[in-house]
């Protein structure tokens, strides 16, 4: 689950108080909000202060926060802040963020994006596009945060979109099964088949992974059932029994 920087500065600043609120970001970032009487003075992250750094921090929700009550910031480093808008622009964020949390159980999730729904999100921003690149079921989101070169809210955003619009799907747990087992499965599935297709084996593998609708490398352990029904489609009904009974031995991959 993801964190809103609106629910932790808002009771500071209606309760009036007074301090430091130290953000910390999962990707490296650090912020400080200076508060005074309740009053946003400032926002400082690294040599960004003021609307450009409450807009770098309002993309923030891998975050942890630690409030140093009545701690001072050096007054010359400030640039002000209004904080009706600073409220406004977090508010937002929160409401966003929410959404996300429906969709998105956390950084460790994995997606994967299915080529053939693509045309269900009718309109592909350039974060959408590169999101949906990298959502190949073995990079989790914060994999997917690091290698876009996006701020983390704008990812998350493309990830609640197209998973809304079931472009991309949600992978259970370690539902991928690892290399090892994938190469041994595949190989010896073309053996098998090859006793009673010949070359045509390596064919009828490929055509069932392009039903599923990707390679070979994103394979679920749930799919192995899918692929083998598919490759024993054209097999006469001795043949079909004998691949069904050997996959068996696969079933708990």
């Amino acid at each position: 689950m993801y964190d809103s920087l609106y629910e932790k500065v808002k009771p500071l600043i209606y309760n009036g108080e007074s301090g430091i609120l130290i953000i910390h970001h999962e990707y490296g970032g650090k912020a400080r909000v200076v508060l005074v009487e309740g009053l946003v003075e400032g926002v400082i992250i690294g040599e960004l202060s003021g609307k450009a750094a409450v807009r770098t921090c309002a993309k923030w929700a891998s975050i942890s926060t630690v409030f140093l009550q009545d701690e001072k910031e050096k007054k010359e480093e400030l640039i002000a802040v209004d904080t009706s808008k600073f409220l406004s622009i977090f508010e937002k964020a929160h409401k966003m963020i929410q959404k996300i949390n429906s969709i998105v159980p956390g950084n460790d999730a994995a997606f994967k994006g299915d080529p053939r729904r693509a045309h269900k999100h009718k309109r592909y921003s350039p974060v959408d596009s590169k999101v949906m690149r990298l959502m190949d079921g073995k990079r989790n989101i914060s994999r997917i945060v690091t290698e876009s070169g996006f701020p983390e809210l704008d990812v998350l955003i493309s990830v609640y979109r197209l998973g809304s619009a079931g472009v991309a799907r949600l992978l259970p747990a370690g539902s991928l099964i690892t290399d090892e087992e994938r190469v041994e499965f595949l190989s010896a599935l073309t053996k098998r088949l090859m006793e009673f297709v010949g070359p045509a084996a390596e064919v009828l593998i490929s055509d069932a992974f392009e039903t599923l609708g990707h390679g070979p490398e994103t394979l679920a352990r749930k799919e192995i059932s899918e692929i083998i029904e598919s490759v024993v489609n054209p097999l006469d009904i001795d043949e079909k029994t004998s691949i069904v009974r050997w996959s068996m031995a696969y079933s708990n991959l």
